[in-house]
């Protein structure tokens, strides 16, 4: 599901309830807590989870199939630094998961993807970027680099989770 369906409702209620992102991402509320212990999601702003949390709790659920939880970690600071500190950010998670979803939608179906295509397809997606985002302060020379490189990790580890489930589906066949 693209973020933009689901960004009015932060605007409204001004952030979602622990037991409401459990609902709509389908990971346990003490799984998600521990992912904001460990530093790897930012920390809720008086109880209620706002974009970045819900948008990078997407996307370590994600990854988290086929990456060890370290490396996404690593993935994570390599495009936006320190989960709290929004001043190194070279985007903001929501737009981060936005590219995600879309470049997701355009590979499929994800076994008939060259490595050629797949960074054909992150350029076109990510060609007005411009390497800061509205209301972030920080700037980084090598941003645009740095954000095709990380898609292009995460779309690898997107795909390579799809294919072991459909190897896993052949499999039970025979």
């Amino acid at each position: 599901m693209d973020f933009e369906a689901i960004r009015p409702a932060f605007l409204v209620t001004g952030g979602l309830m622990l037991s409401q992102v459990v609902e709509f991402t389908g990971v346990g509320g003490s799984t998600i807590q521990n992912w904001i212990k460990r530093g790897w999601i930012p920390s809720p702003v008086d109880k209620k989870y706002g974009e970045r949390q819900v948008a990078r709790i997407l996307i370590v659920d994600m990854l988290r199939k086929s990456m060890q939880l370290e490396n996404i970690l690593k993935l994570m600071e390599c495009v936006n630094g320190d989960v709290e500190d929004q001043s190194d950010d070279i985007i903001k998670d929501a737009d981060l998961y936005n590219y995600i979803y879309r470049i997701v939608k355009r590979l499929e179906p994800v076994e008939e993807f060259t490595i050629r295509q797949l960074d054909g397809i992150i350029d076109e997606e990510i060609k007005d970027y411009a390497g800061t985002q509205e209301g972030y302060t920080g700037t980084v020379n090598d941003a645009a680099q740095r954000l095709h490189d990380a898609l292009r990790i995460i779309m690898l580890t997107y795909i390579s989770s799809e294919l072991r489930k459909k190897a896993e589906a052949e499999l039970e066949l025979m």
